[in-house]
């Protein structure tokens, strides 16, 4: 995996900006209105050779890879660049993909700056008429008639009607045009051209949505209410929160799709409209949020916010209803239709998990292939009732619990995208991870924090698969403030005599230590005088009682009075607990173990909507409503799985990003309750029955999606994360 930039990329993208941020100021952006049109940046721009870009250097362009303009998009978006630049860029490409002297000699009036030319939408039908973005200020309009790509010549200078982004669209009759090429060669082209303005337009919308929520964190910071500023309100914060994780994801699904379409991936015109949809999507919500940060201030035309939202409102609106695209998602992920792509040249970022990972993947699934039993199938379950010791210990023999940890612990020291990768096949064969999610973390802390005695106890019997471990966070009074801890824990010689109880001790039953976290110093601060123990639960004075939750899971109270702990057991310093603790969060932070379930959802969905429900009546997917909506769960699930990979990569590469693992687990859950609950809707009525299959499937995902929302930390505290980390927004949390 490697989702970074190049050297010669990031060349790129910092040029853009240096040009963007001199020639695209507010001040500059409010010149050109209304027309929406600078004429020294478009001069610039001619300058540095962006109009042209995309076309082949032998005509003139530079060869640039279409993620190198979507990079340029999103700087002209990050700073409202008043031209039509995405749309000539789109036009230049198309010309050079057209053979004749006419396509050439016009390619070459871009080149130089004589012209601007920009594409028409939508083919031609009956009606000529349409509204062209770009138009008002453009020399000629490409547009495709049948299979004939015309070219129609404007007399300018024209004039833009009134429009909600004050740009310069324009309303053409397309007639009468100058023939530039013709036949299935040709159209294709034109509509591959289409597809890669969807592109650069949702990388655009990126780019400028981003800058919209910084706008707002900004004012955020600097406006005061009740003596404090307004960024440290949860209302306020929480909301830009959700939004930055949204834009995080618009811009992987955009470079996800310049990707997908240059492994000739059968998905890959699929992502080109999820992209698409997205970003117009999602930067809408973000600008609204800004705006609303602003309060009233955010309506005055002197704040440069109402210019973000305008534009960001407007940018996809050339095309039609966005929402529209979530068709098109669905008929080229289920009804076969394979649009045009554009030619994405060399693309060196790679959203898979290697070829090693691959073939683990491939080696776990046999093995499960070849061990699942008709009785093991039958109690596979989501919960710890899932857990199956026998099989527990195969798996161990295999290499298959903990493949990542060190050889010295029993692992394989395998990386964490082949660990990712089991992951799911898991989630194909619905094992449950959740007690070798909860033993990882607490043997993780022992090999970091552990004294050489617990290593030597409790290291090997998890790694053969004979011990598990569960986690004693939460208490009764708590909930997801783990350091407001009471459970004590007093030095008595070499032991410590622990009183208190937990909540949420999901797994105790089965488990024979637990990662109790306890009060040391009561007269100190909260976060101060915390010291973590990863105890056995055999010792006297340990009771566990069961708590059952909607969730169809049993979870645990465990309860411990005048517990003698022996001091082998204490994980790193007394009263520094918390260094512990940040260690162990660390692992819980992000999404990839939650992000699994969307995946079942979205499968056991998909399976429901394909089927005939018999009767001469049509399958569920023959519904535009139904399309719709299974596409935005397909969305959903595709921008969480690209957090979530983004997580696993900045841990892997140590890239900067301290709130990737936050949005990788706010988003995925957040929309795993939101779409379980559409779905069990749209399934209804036979989604009221509970199922181990099918539709049933369904509604234990609407039950099940509840939890993930909270374990972890809920979805709020990772709002505050995100706000502070990736906003610099004033901390929300005492």
């Amino acid at each position: 995996m490697k989702l970074g930039l190049s050297e010669e990329q990031k060349l790129l993208q910092e040029a853009f900006s240096r040009f963007f941020s001199a020639e695209s100021t507010p001040a500059k952006v409010r010149a050109a209105e209304p027309l929406g049109f600078d004429p020294a940046l478009w001069k610039g721009l001619v300058e540095m050779g962006a109009p042209a870009m995309r076309a082949p250097e032998e005509p003139g362009g530079d060869a640039a890879g279409l993620l190198d303009a979507a990079l340029v998009a999103e700087e002209a978006g990050r700073h409202l660049a008043s031209a039509p630049l995405i749309e000539t860029m789109v036009a230049g490409r198309l010309l050079a993909d057209l053979s004749g002297e006419a396509a050439r000699d016009w390619l070459n009036r871009i080149r130089s700056g004589v012209a601007i030319i920009v594409p028409a939408l939508h083919p031609v039908e009956a009606d000529a008429m349409q509204l062209v973005p770009g138009a008002a200020v453009a020399d000629a309009v490409l547009y495709l008639q049948g299979d004939t790509v015309k070219l129609l010549v404007q007399k300018r200078p024209l004039e833009a009607p009134p429009n909600l982004a004050s740009g310069p669209v324009l309303r053409v009759t397309l007639a009468d045009g100058e023939t530039l090429a013709r036949g299935q060669k040709a159209a294709n082209a034109y509509r591959a051209a289409v597809e890669e303005w969807k592109i650069l337009t949702a990388a655009m919308l990126t780019g400028l949505a981003r800058r919209g929520l910084e706008l707002a964190a900004d004012y955020s910071r600097e406006r005061m209410q009740f003596g404090q500023p307004i960024g440290s309100f949860q209302g306020v914060a929480h909301p830009l929160a959700d939004s930055a994780a949204d834009i995080e994801g618009a811009g992987l699904l955009a470079r996800r799709a310049v990707w997908a379409i240059a492994k000739g991936r059968e998905d890959a015109a699929a992502s080109v409209a999820m992209a698409f949809w997205w970003a117009s999507h999602a930067a809408a919500r973000a600008l609204t949020r800004s705006v609303r940060t602003f309060g009233g201030y955010g309506l005055t035309l002197e704040y440069d916010i109402q210019l973000y939202y305008r534009r960001g409102k407007a940018a996809a609106l050339p095309l039609g209803d966005p929402r529209l695209s979530l068709l098109d998602v669905a008929d080229r992920l289920w009804r076969g239709a394979r649009p045009s792509l554009p030619d994405a040249g060399a693309v060196d970022i790679e959203f898979g998990f290697g070829h090693k990972a691959e073939a683990f993947e491939k080696e776990v699934r046999r093995f499960f292939e070849d061990n699942m039993t008709p009785a093991l199938k039958a109690k596979a379950h989501h919960s710890t009732d899932g857990h199956d010791w026998d099989f527990h210990r195969k798996l161990a023999e295999a290499g298959y619990l903990y493949p990542d940890w060190p050889v010295e612990y029993g692992g394989q020291a395998r990386s964490r995208y082949e660990v990712s990768a089991l992951t799911r096949v898991f989630e194909e064969f619905n094992w449950t991870r959740v007690p070798i999610g909860t033993t990882n973390m607490g043997a993780r802390m022992a090999m970091l924090f552990g004294s050489e005695e617990l290593k030597r106890e409790a290291l090997p019997k998890f790694a053969r698969g004979e011990a598990l471990s569960c986690l004693g966070f939460s208490e009764p009074g708590a909930g997801s403030d783990v350091f407001g801890a009471r459970t004590r824990a007093v030095r008595d010689g070499d032991d410590w005599i622990v009183n208190g109880q937990k909540m949420f001790t999901t797994g105790a039953h089965i488990s024979q230590y637990v990662l109790l976290l306890t009060r040391t110093d009561p007269n100190a601060k909260k976060r101060d005088g915390l010291t973590l123990f990863l105890m056995p639960l055999d010792l006297p004075g340990v009771a566990i009682q069961a708590v059952h939750t909607l969730l169809d899971e049993r979870t645990n109270i465990t309860f411990y009075d005048n517990v003698r702990v022996p001091d082998r057991y204490r994980l790193g310093e007394v009263n520094r607990g918390i260094e512990v603790m940040a260690a162990a969060l660390l692992l819980e932070h992000g999404g990839e173990g939650y992000f699994v379930s969307q995946l079942s959802l979205l499968r056991e969905a998909t399976a429901w909507a394909l089927a005939s429900p018999g009767g001469n009546r049509p399958a569920p997917i023959e519904s535009e409503e139904v399309r719709a909506r299974l596409a935005r769960v397909a969305v959903h699930t595709e921008v969480s799985d690209l957090l979530c990979r983004q997580a696993v990569w900045a841990a892997v590469e140590g890239a900067p990003g301290r709130a990737y693992g936050p949005m990788s687990k706010l988003f995925s859950t957040n929309a795993y309750l939101e779409d379980s609950a559409d779905l069990v809707q749209l399934a209804a009525p036979d989604s009221l029955l509970k199922s181990d299959h099918g539709v049933g499937r369904i509604e234990l995902a609407a039950r099940h999606s509840l939890g993930p929302t909270i374990y972890g930390g809920t979805s709020e505290v990772h709002r505050s994360i995100i706000a502070e980390q990736a906003l610099g927004m004033p901390r929300t949390r005492n």
